[in-house]
């Protein structure tokens, strides 16, 4: 099952597998242990003016480094966003709500290795047969040894979803969902694996929009959706005779500068469509890198 972890600064218990999405109480997604445009940065670039003695200079700004990438936010109101976890995406960024009422939810791709073993590529799967999707779903319906009872299935024109509740307190309610091989086959794309192959979009004719929608969601099931990451951005990008479509990420690497200084790295994530055969890549390209602190609900500077 295709899953979502850094729990440095985070109040909120964590998990250690990717491509699982799972909410909490308060409606933030996070890993659960059962299963193995700007970042709302409104805050105007600040603006240093340099000068002394008997001759003033003119005034100069202290242009972020990130106003090259469209992001106007410093590096310390980066790290602030970070440590206090208050967004992770941007506004109209692609939102997989929980049911209403539901305490706590796993959101879900079957994979390759969920029905045919540990052994051989993983990847997630895709059908375009419904009673195909749901026999996986079957075979995949057992977490430590409970079996999880199949309470609803739907349909999208981008995957089928089959939920199923598992006992315990509270009880969990997972969403398996199987892609359709009309809109996406991802049997080129390893499991945990955030760049090189991404599948084959088969949706035709696609737009900009699709590929926008496509790549935010499928941030959802990376590591990147848990405590000390956020989207800053998520726009095109230029593609020559295809598509493109950018995320730019911000990542806390805990002591990553020194012991008490984290490392704040900043990279694009970028899915690129072959506008003839659909052929998705990603590519993972460092930004810039700073050191920060956090102090009460700020951060600090501390080098790097």
């Amino acid at each position: 099952m295709a899953a979502r972890c850094d729990a440095r600064h985070s109040q909120r218990p964590l998990a250690f597998k990717l491509g699982v999405v799972v909410f909490d109480t308060a409606g933030m997604p996070r890993l659960h242990p059962q299963f193995t445009g700007p970042l709302l940065l409104t805050w105007a670039a600040m603006l240093a003016a340099c000068g002394g003695g008997s001759g003033a200079s003119a005034p100069t700004a202290n242009v972020p480094p990130g106003a090259a990438y469209g992001i106007s936010a410093s590096n310390l109101q980066i790290a602030t966003a970070l440590y206090q976890d208050s967004q992770r995406t941007p506004p109209g960024f692609y939102a997989d709500p929980a049911p209403p009422g539901v305490a706590a939810v796993a959101t879900l791709h079957l994979k390759s290795q969920d029905v045919a073993g540990a052994s051989g590529a993983d990847f997630e799967l895709c059908s375009d047969d419904w009673n195909q999707a749901l026999t996986w779903s079957e075979t995949a319906a057992n977490y430590h040894g409970v079996y999880a009872a199949l309470v609803a299935s739907s349909s999208t024109a981008r995957y089928f979803e089959f939920d199923r509740t598992v006992p315990g307190t509270p009880v969990l309610y997972v969403r398996q969902r199987v892609y359709q091989c009309t809109y996406l086959n991802r049997s080129d794309s390893s499991v945990g694996v955030n760049d090189g192959p991404a599948g084959v979009l088969n949706l035709k004719p696609v737009a900009a929009a699709d590929l926008s929608t496509l790549s935010e969601y499928l941030w959802r099931f990376t590591g990147w959706n848990n405590y000390g990451n956020a989207v800053l951005s998520s726009a095109a990008a230029p593609a020559g005779s295809g598509l493109a479509h950018q995320l730019i990420i911000a990542s806390v690497v805990s002591n990553g500068t020194s012991a008490g200084c984290d490392r704040i790295d900043v990279v694009s994530w970028q899915h690129t469509l072959d506008a003839a055969s659909g052929a998705l890549q990603r590519t993972i390209t460092p930004l810039w890198s700073f050191g920060a602190q956090q102090q009460g609900a700020a951060a600090v500077d501390c080098g790097g």
